[in-house]
């Protein structure tokens, strides 16, 4: 009951927006990703490239600037929606990392989909602050992994076309190997202005010598995602893929379920809940947005350090260091005011780069607010202790379904910038 209360709790407090949203549009609903575009709801769907393969860069306070490869093969043999990407990266901080992803549309069913991800990361030196809403920031250590995951997922979708409702069913398949910062304490003593390069056998002991970080582990098991999505893609790229390039209206709830247990083979056994509920609301027109995410999760049971809960990224709260809280359960809000431009130019209009177009630049502040939890009792009765970060970003899409987003976060303890691609949320 204590989940069902937390979930129709975060619920409760976004429905208002989509009533709100829904009166406003006279209860109109625009085609969300992957639906046809009638003449007047939006602009036409955007022809995809069938290859493209790009050099990329790419920075946050954790990874430092990286350096990446990436390809994409839509509809690959012509069949439409089956798309297989790939890509690779490495950092000044010396992060590595591969993965690919595989799509299959209409298998079994016309509209059931298969999904294969894959990745790889080598991560030699991650912050660690210790457990807790409270962690203290003076006691940061250092601390590597090198992990992968596989996870094939099947998804099955009951409504297609301007309102999609489906189903994901998936199995993950995730080992994690931690290790100790790769300086020594002398090396960090060296440098008192970076507390970082200390280990964390030194700041934290009990982690280190915990059995899970001596030995590591493997998860694995289902997960179940319900979704349903209405959103109205101002640049839909159709094939039915469920995928939106820039959501001008209508919004994305989804409810997960995850099962881990040593009889599946897993090291750990715990459970996971999550809702995730975002809106986007046209404020006048299409190129003014305001977008809003709420988020609970709850984990239970014998969950590793690294897989709870935990903030502090570019799609989390922006402006703190990747895991820079961490804890079984927590809870989330975004807010972001997208002002767009109806603006597309291409940056060399000659020879085979003539075909990336940059389009829709838009300039962006955003609010971010969220805190841990180790008792999910709490989640209800405690409404203190909340963190948050405010800040800028720019962002523009190239043609026709890549975004590029840059984004400044500031918190209470540092300003943090990042360059990525795709949306926060």
């Amino acid at each position: 009951m204590k989940k069902v209360a937390i979930i129709l709790w975060v619920w409760a407090l976004s429905a208002s927006i989509a009533l709100a949203q829904e009166s406003g549009t006279g209860g109109t609903v625009e085609p969300a990703s992957g639906s046809t575009v009638e003449k007047g709801s939006g602009e036409e769907k955007q022809k995809e490239a069938k290859f493209g393969a790009v050099p990329y860069i790419f920075s946050g306070p954790d990874t430092g600037f990286g350096l990446g490869a990436s390809g994409l093969f839509r509809d690959l043999l012509n069949k439409e929606g089956r798309d297989f990407t790939f890509s690779a990266s490495y950092t000044t901080n010396q992060y590595l990392g591969f993965s690919i992803n595989w799509s299959e549309p209409k298998l079994f069913s016309e509209n059931g989909w298969a999904n294969l991800y894959v990745n790889y990361n080598n991560k030699p030196n991650r912050r660690f602050y210790g457990i807790g809403n409270d962690s203290d920031k003076d006691a940061v250590s250092s601390f590597g992994e090198t992990d992968y995951k596989i996870e094939p997922r099947y998804d099955y979708w009951f409504l297609t076309g301007e309102r999609r409702l489906g189903v994901k069913i998936s199995y993950k398949f995730a080992s994690f190997d931690p290790k100790d910062g790769s300086f020594d304490w002398s090396e960090a003593m060296e440098d008192l202005e970076d507390k970082s390069l200390r280990p964390i056998s030194v700041m934290h002991p009990r982690i280190y010598e915990s059995e899970e970080f001596e030995n590591g582990g493997i998860t694995t098991g289902p997960g179940i995602l319900l979704v349903y999505d209405d959103r109205k893609d101002k640049f839909p790229i159709g094939g039915g893929r469920d995928e939106c390039v820039f959501p001008i209206g209508g919004g994305r709830q989804e409810l997960f379920f995850g099962y881990y247990d040593e009889a599946l083979g897993s090291d750990f056994n715990y459970k996971e809940y999550r809702v995730n509920l975002t809106y986007n609301i046209p404020l006048g027109w299409d190129w003014t947005i305001l977008a809003l995410r709420a988020q609970a999760q709850i984990k239970e049971g014998d969950v590793p350090f690294w897989d709870m809960s935990s903030f502090g990224s570019d799609s989390t709260i922006r402006g703190y260091h990747d895991g820079r809280y961490r804890g079984n359960h927590s809870t989330l809000f975004n807010a972001e005011l997208r002002q767009a431009f109806d603006v597309e130019f291409s940056p060399v209009p000659w020879g085979a780069l003539k075909q990336f177009v940059l389009r829709a630049p838009m300039v962006v502040l955003f609010y971010d607010y969220g805190r841990v939890f180790m008792d999910e009792d709490k989640i209800l009765e405690e409404t203190d202790g909340y963190h948050y970060t405010y800040g800028v970003g720019f962002r523009f899409i190239i043609s026709p379904s890549v975004l590029v987003r840059f984004d400044w976060g500031i918190s209470e303890e540092e300003m943090d910038s990042y360059i990525t691609a795709s949306w926060p949320f």
